[in-house]
């Protein structure tokens, strides 16, 4: 009886509760018509201005642009600010063009812009200059920009500028501090009236200038006749690292090209805020300047990525005197060095970073260049390809035919290539590097092709002397997507007085070819083409 008398008091106060709340809603009606038919208007007006209909994912700013809608925010969150984003993805380029700094007072007829970045492990910055104004005296065989050095005030030093004077070099004489001193003056007196002037002493003068100019006037017909009839207006100042080794040349043409890309995305505030260079229009009017002789190299061709026009030696602009004459009022460009690449920094740590659009950007701009197809996409029963770099000098891996054949015998389906790199062309070795699903060497740089491997789609094996504990292309497999594995052989010792000599100049290991169990390199390539198994479209069993 309780419990019925409970139930019935409950049903009642449900159904008051309904009714007051119903009797609420509708008298707020004619308060909420009111209100909406005042405030209306304010929004009629602008929705009728809009000419085209609002997608789906878009909304209407006031000037009645639509923009579209960010994902939620945690599709953001993480990696976008981290160190691996600040060194290989676009921020790398937005931090050098944020950290640009002018180095010339008001009053100077040139001008000096360097650009900076701080994303070393160091605190140290990187950096390359842009100098305006420029022209060339063959008296000195310099390069001038009429720039006196502004004193930097304290708010700058406080924040960081770095004074022009502490900007950083690095080996092999590169960088900013080294092409300055060998071909840059920041003082001149009439730099354009002083090449005239000795252009015409060349042509007047006594036997050894005629001789000067007739060796000229010689090597001026060996060109193309239209070469300077529109002479370039910006000259990009190299200077090499070396003309044969890969990790070294690729990575100072990479730098210089995240150069141009910085130049290209920021504004000279001297040249009504127009970009320091336009891309890709300026490239035909940009004449790369190598200041070291070394020899042309094997990659040579890629400087004209970003000039396009044939590289020159400075003897040989200067050996022209309507070339020298051309050069007034110039640009010119000192790159980032090879050496401050972010992709070399820390490579003697593991890097944690697994991806790196710049580097994927790079190398994507090689392979075009050099229209370099990938093959037909894999089928089910393809081999898996397996290319070894076949070092013929120095750093062999011993007995590695045995291995090999051993290999094939226990991986029936895959397909073993031996090619020494060094005897056939840049643009072969990207083909071949193309067409491989698991590259093996031993340490060295031909494992630079990693760079230009079928991105997430492959493995790299490195073999490395047992002296060393190096990260580089592990990092760099790793930014790819590719799988890595490592495995370390012992050193042997050549013998004969060129082997001493060669240790004289570098670690034992730089020469010594490698040994390594044959039962050990089973295990790294087993384990290699295992991984495999998931890429591609192959379905083996494991075991």
């Amino acid at each position: 009886m309780r419990v019925c008398l409970s139930s019935n008091a409950h049903s009642r106060r449900f159904w008051v509760t309904l009714i007051l709340v119903t009797i609420f809603l509708t008298s707020l009606y004619p308060v909420s018509r009111l209100y909406l038919s005042d405030h209306a208007s304010k929004w009629r007006a602008p929705l009728s201005a809009l000419s085209t209909p609002c997608p789906a994912n878009a909304s209407a700013s006031p000037a009645g642009h639509y923009q579209l809608l960010s994902p939620p925010a945690d599709y953001s969150a993480g990696p976008a600010e981290d160190l691996c984003a600040a060194r290989f993805s676009p921020k790398y380029l937005e931090n050098l063009r944020d950290n640009a700094v002018s180095y010339c007072t008001g009053d100077s007829r040139s001008s000096l812009t360097c650009f900076h970045s701080y994303v070393r492990g160091d605190d140290k910055p990187d950096s390359f200059c842009i100098g305006r104004g420029a022209t060339l005296d063959p008296g000195s065989g310099r390069f001038g920009l009429s720039c006196k050095l502004r004193d930097l005030p304290l708010e700058e030093t406080i924040r960081g500028v770095v004074p022009f004077g502490e900007i950083k070099g690095y080996w092999y004489e590169t960088g900013p501090p080294n092409v300055f001193a060998s071909a840059v003056d920041l003082k001149v007196k009439t730099a354009v009236k002083t090449a005239s002037l000795t252009a015409t002493k060349t042509t007047r003068g006594g036997d050894d200038d005629a001789k000067i100019h007739v060796e000229a006037k010689a090597q001026h017909k060996t060109r193309l006749d239209d070469e300077w009839s529109h002479p370039p207006q910006r000259f990009l100042l190299l200077k090499r690292e070396g003309e044969s080794n890969p990790w070294h040349c690729l990575m100072e043409i990479f730098s210089t090209w995240m150069t141009f890309d910085v130049l290209s995305m920021s504004r000279d505030p001297l040249r009504k805020e127009e970009p320091f260079f336009h891309m890709p229009e300026d490239i035909l009017d940009t004449q790369a300047v190598i200041l070291d002789e070394r020899e042309d190299g094997p990659y040579f061709d890629l400087w004209t990525l970003f000039a396009s026009r044939r590289p020159i030696r400075l003897h040989e602009l200067l050996a022209d005197p309507a070339a020298v004459e051309a050069v007034r009022e110039a640009d010119i460009i000192i790159p980032l060095a090879g050496g401050s690449n972010p992709l070399w920094q820390d490579d003697w740590e593991s890097s944690q970073c697994s991806s790196a659009l710049t580097v994927s950007t790079f190398s994507r701009r090689v392979i075009s260049f050099y229209n370099v197809t990938d093959p037909p996409t894999r089928g089910p029963e393809d081999p898996i390809i397996v290319t070894f770099i076949d070092r013929r000098s120095h750093r062999r891996l011993l007995y590695q035919d045995l291995f090999f054949a051993e290999l094939e015998k226990r991986h029936p389906y895959i397909s073993v290539r031996m090619i020494d790199f060094s005897a056939i062309s840049f643009t072969e070795q990207l083909s071949v590097v193309r067409d491989t699903d698991l590259l093996v060497g031993v340490h060295g740089a031909g494992l630079t092709h990693t760079m230009f491997m079928r991105e997430g789609v492959g493995a790299v094996v490195e073999i490395q002397p047992t002296e060393l504990d190096h990260y580089g292309f592990r990092n760099l497999a790793i930014k790819r997507g590719l799988n890595y594995f490592r495995v370390h052989a012992d050193s042997v010792p050549k013998t004969g007085s060129e082997s001493r000599r060669m240790r004289q100049k570098r670690s034992s290991w730089h020469w010594d070819d490698v040994r390594i169990e044959e039962a050990r390199f089973l295990d790294v390539m087993d384990a290699a083409i295992k991984s495999m198994y998931s890429k591609g479209p192959w379905n083996y069993d494991v075991n």
